[in-house]
């Protein structure tokens, strides 16, 4: 690290650490006082709620009772059922009956007074048919209770009334809760109460109210953002809920049957793996739960921002004075070490040329003028290295090239020699026009590449050349891809391989000889195929084509040129099977060697 960093860091540590220590202790001792007056607070309007609703829903129970006298529903209940053909007249009665009681409350959704002939009372919010009713839990809990009210949680409608015509229909009241009383009417008279006779039937009371009764009271009066309000019948079932996706479900919630245990107060619990803060009562009139939750954070946002805002402002401040007295001071320290460490960067990249202007003559002075000398030491060296490499790299080309030139040249004469002897001059002019066009191409040693139309031509004329000393026994075809004609290529590579085929392949063939040499680019990489229908290579022979002391001198040279023009990675590969024929791959990268 840097001289001028260590002194801004340790600047920073020695500013910030007592601020963050302020700063986390003021936040956790504030943050504790908030949440418990927050938790307080909250806990004590759950409770005032479930006061206010246990007061509006203790209206509707006393009025339950009330009708449970009334002399008009006795005497339309007393004895036997009500005729088909009276069933509407009925109704209108007892509708009235009910509205008398029950149209003064704002919190009831509908009220149904059910008998297994009739649902009695306002058609626009009680659509399912009465046999279903007495399959249903609404009339289980009635029966169970005899006489008593039962509180039903929420449920939906089409499936409580088996009414699926209902289930993807868009009803207002697709999510109700109820409370069911079964009636045993009754009226006073006098002193006396009349009971309806044996054998009457009990019809039951179903008052139904929609989750909005608590809904609304819990959004307009818990003022905390990110808080969460439910509640949760006995069984877990959700009566109530902020989201409404999650009315009339019985989740599996640990915490929740924890905080019903408790009956009201305030805990802190984990929902979904995030800590909460549940403030909850208990209804005396349903034996519901209430539940606010919590997220803390919500609460100490502000006191976090509020401190946060400080330490920041506070801590800037001390920062921008740490920085200037970081920089005042390491200024004249840390300017020669910049300098020094940007020569060495050049010198790494490659540079050996950098050079630094020494200004004064303390240590750091010291230190580079002695890297100024080992730099132009260092320099030296590796010219002395390169050059010496260089060299001897050109020499063992070179010397390759001159190997590969009389062996060709050799073989050559001894053909036109031949030729000589048969008396066919004028073959021998046209193969000495064409000797003499290959040896103006070879005499330069100084270019190791020509391009690839070239070495092709001057190849052509050696088949001529060739072709002509053995009568005719082969041909020679070319599929090479015409853009691959000017790239750069080792002079002589592929003379070599064709000789190989001719003299060592068709040795024992008087005709039908065929070269094939293909030309193809791979990528970046140019791949030459020269391939013939001799005689093969045994597979001894095969293994030693390449070894440093082999007998076939021409292809050895090429695999060297061409190791030490482009590196190991190219070369010669060869293929051959004996009595069909050998391939020759060689592959070279593409452009300038």
């Amino acid at each position: 690290m840097r001289l001028k960093n260590k002194l801004i860091l340790s600047y920073i540590i020695l500013i910030t650490l007592p601020l963050v220590i302020l700063g986390t202790g003021s936040f956790y001792a504030s943050k504790n006082i908030m949440l418990k007056l927050a938790r307080d607070n909250v806990t004590e309007i759950v409770q005032k709620n479930n006061q206010i609703i246990d007061e509006r829903l203790k209206i509707i129970q006393d009025d339950s009772l009330s009708l449970m006298v009334e002399c008009d529903l006795f005497q339309i209940f007393d004895g036997a059922a009500p005729a088909q053909s009276e069933l509407l007249a009925t109704n209108k009665r007892v509708t009235e009956i009910l509205n008398r009681y029950f149209s003064q409350s704002r919190d009831l959704y509908s009220v149904e007074l059910v008998t297994r002939a009739f649902v009695y009372g306002s058609k626009a919010r009680n659509t399912y048919p009465p046999d279903h009713f007495y399959d249903s839990e609404l009339y289980r809990q009635a029966a169970e209770q005899k006489g008593r009210l039962a509180w039903v949680p929420t449920y939906d409608y089409s499936l409580m009334h088996q009414l699926p015509e209902l289930a993807g229909a868009d009803i207002e009241y697709r999510y109700l809760f109820s409370v069911v009383r079964q009636m045993n009417p009754s009226c006073v008279r006098g002193d006396a109460i009349v009971r309806a006779r044996a054998g009457s039937e009990k019809p039951v009371l179903v008052m139904n109210f929609r989750d909005g009764l608590y809904a609304d009271l819990f959004r307009n009066s818990i003022p905390i953002e990110g808080a969460v309000f439910l509640v949760a019948g006995a069984d877990g079932t959700i009566i109530s809920h902020a989201n409404a996706e999650f009315v009339g479900r019985k989740p599996s919630s640990p915490w929740l049957a924890e905080v019903q245990n408790r009956g009201s107060g305030a805990s802190n619990v984990t929902v979904d793996g995030k800590r909460m803060i549940a403030c909850y009562a208990t209804s005396a009139i349903t034996g519901w739960t209430s539940v606010v939750l919590i997220p803390p954070g919500a609460l100490t946002k502000d006191i976090g921002q509020t401190i946060t805002f400080f330490i920041l402002t506070l801590g800037a401040s001390l920062l921008l004075l740490s920085l200037l007295f970081a920089y005042l001071i390491s200024m004249r320290i840390t300017s020669p070490v910049s300098k020094l460490l940007l020569a060495i960067k050049r010198v790494g990249g490659g540079d050996f040329n950098a050079k630094i202007k020494v200004e004064g003559k303390d240590e750091l002075g010291h230190v580079l003028m002695k890297f100024n000398s080992m730099n132009d030491k260092v320099k030296q060296l590796i010219d002395e290295n390169y050059v010496a490499k260089l060299r001897e790299r050109e020499t063992e080309i070179l010397a390759l090239n001159i190997q590969l030139n009389p062996h060709f040249l050799y073989n050559t004469l001894n053909i036109i020699n031949w030729m000589a002897v048969y008396g066919e001059k004028e073959q021998v002019s046209r193969m000495l026009v064409s000797l003499s066009r290959m040896l103006h191409y070879t005499t330069d040693n100084r270019k190791d590449s020509m391009p690839l139309f070239e070495d092709i031509a001057w190849l052509q004329d050696y088949i001529v050349i060739m072709s002509n000393r053995f009568e005719h026994r082969f041909r020679v075809d070319f599929d090479i891809e015409p853009e691959l004609m000017e790239a750069r290529v080792p002079k002589l590579f592929l003379q070599p391989l064709v000789e190989n085929a001719i003299i060592h392949g068709f040795r024992d063939m008087e005709s039908g000889g065929l070269i094939t040499i293909y030309g193809r680019r791979l990528g970046g990489d140019i791949a030459f195929c020269v391939e013939d229908n001799g005689c093969g290579i045994e597979l001894e022979r095969l293994k030693d084509a390449l070894a440093e002391n082999s007998s076939h001198i021409g292809i050895n040279n090429v695999d060297k040129r061409i190791k030490l023009l482009y590196g190991d990675r190219y070369g010669i590969g060869i293929e051959s099977v004996p009595e069909l024929g050998t391939r020759v791959k060689l592959v070279i990268p593409h452009g300038k060697p």
